[in-house]
């Protein structure tokens, strides 16, 4: 895992393809977007990145013939993560070298089954959950032949990706021979223990290290590189502190601007919090409506949306792209944390994650989309009590921000 400040970004890309001749010559680079896709293509002309096209209809389909004739491939996070089995064997013999930008979802909710559906496969019998796994299996005994509306569950079932957790909730999981195919792996990510990425190798029992670089070379990361730009950050970013934060104060058994709190707040509540948002926006920021950006959960979304901000709008977890770094003023109308179901399923296996990591690596992701990441002065408004003093926190380089390693993404 390589840790690392944003100026530092594109050095921490050199490192992944650096010329050691010990080092494998091909690579698959996997980018969260299309378009930084693009990017990375364009950035190293030398290395001639092929990007997976739908050839007959499937771009999975090329990136099986990519990895066949050794080529270098730059790819998506989408595209990777339903990678076969076939293909992963075609990685191990080509020796190729993996590098991930940003954290990869190795566990995930799969929601593409209805409660219905999902029955029906259990009732017929062409599915079943492997003792001892929890693996969800295909029954290829009394359906050999089978061909129909359930042939992508088949081949996921096929492929070990689901999981049946405590005999209610289907997740998708990604699996680590997946990524011990690999010759050698890099992670370019921040906050990299708070991630679901972390919890899922150290349940699967596989080693990583954390390094950061420094004085020109890879080095263990141990944060104390980063007070200089936490010191430079913290006169740019203002983050509001006034009576408006009011309606985010922590309650005794409540989380404020989590998804369950906003779900159940009734509807004049939540036009107070559209509320007091336009007047952080047209009295205290005072910025116009294009220099604008908020977010909040999908469900909430057009309840909170109000005038000088609604187009602005950027979801909670976008990361990696450069179209909003026009933005002034934020709002984060949002409260953090793990699905209870994933980190359910983490905790069933011994594994503790931790939460205010993983809240302070998707927010300061968030607000790096704005003109910050060009080092340019931002006003931030976030009611959240928490949120607001993990940021708070992490700016001061307080012993309560070292949740793990931390870095700004590019």
């Amino acid at each position: 895992m390589i840790d690392y400040i944003n100026q530092t970004y594109r050095e921490a890309q050199g490192y992944c393809f650096s010329d050691d001749p010990l080092q494998p010559p091909k690579f698959i680079y996997v980018a969260p977007l299309l378009s930084e896709v693009d990017r990375i293509s364009e950035a190293c002309p030398d290395l001639y990145f092929r990007d997976p096209q739908p050839v007959q209809g499937r771009k999975l389909y090329h990136l099986g013939t990519l990895v066949e004739q050794g080529a270098n491939i730059c790819t998506t996070h989408a595209l990777f993560r339903s990678i076969t089995k076939e293909i992963c064997q075609k990685i191990r013999e080509q020796n190729y070298t993996l590098i991930i930008d940003e954290a990869l979802e190795c566990v995930s909710i799969f929601d593409e089954l209805t409660a219905s559906d999902k029955n029906l496969l259990f009732r017929d019998n062409l599915i079943y959950v492997e003792e001892g796994t929890n693996r969800v299996r295909w029954n290829h005994k009394d359906n050999e032949n089978y061909s129909g509306k359930f042939n992508h569950i088949r081949d996921l079932c096929d492929n070990g990706n689901l999981v049946h957790y405590r005999d209610t909730v289907m997740l998708w999981e990604f699996p680590t021979e997946f990524i011990q195919s690999f010759a050698e792996v890099f992670v370019l990510t921040y906050l990299f223990e708070g991630s679901p990425m972390s919890a899922y190798l150290r349940a699967e029992g596989l080693e990583y290290e954390v390094r950061t670089i420094k004085e020109g070379g890879l080095a263990p990361w141990d944060g104390s590189h980063e007070k200089v730009r936490k010191d430079e950050l913290k006169k740019l970013i203002h983050i509001y502190e006034g009576p408006l934060n009011r309606c985010g104060e922590s309650g005794v058994r409540s989380n404020p601007f989590s998804a369950t709190w906003l779900k159940n707040r009734s509807p004049e509540f939540l036009r107070g919090i559209k509320a007091t948002t336009e007047y952080f926006f047209r009295s205290v920021a005072r910025t116009v409506s294009m220099d604008n950006a908020w977010t909040t959960y999908s469900e909430a979304k057009r309840h909170l949306a109000g005038e000088r901000y609604t187009r602005g709008f950027i979801p909670c977890n976008a990361k990696a792209t450069n179209d909003y770094r026009h933005k002034k003023s934020l709002a984060y109308l949002c409260n953090v944390f793990y699905n209870p179901y994933i980190k359910g399923y983490f905790a069933d296996r011994c594994i503790e994650v931790d939460e205010d990591a993983f809240a302070l690596s998707e927010m300061i992701q968030w607000i790096w989309r704005s003109q910050i990441r060009d080092d340019k002065p931002i006003t931030v408004f976030i009611p959240s009590e928490r949120m607001r003093s993990l940021l708070i926190a992490w700016l001061n380089d307080s012993e309560d921000s070292q949740c793990g390693e931390t870095h700004l993404a590019a």
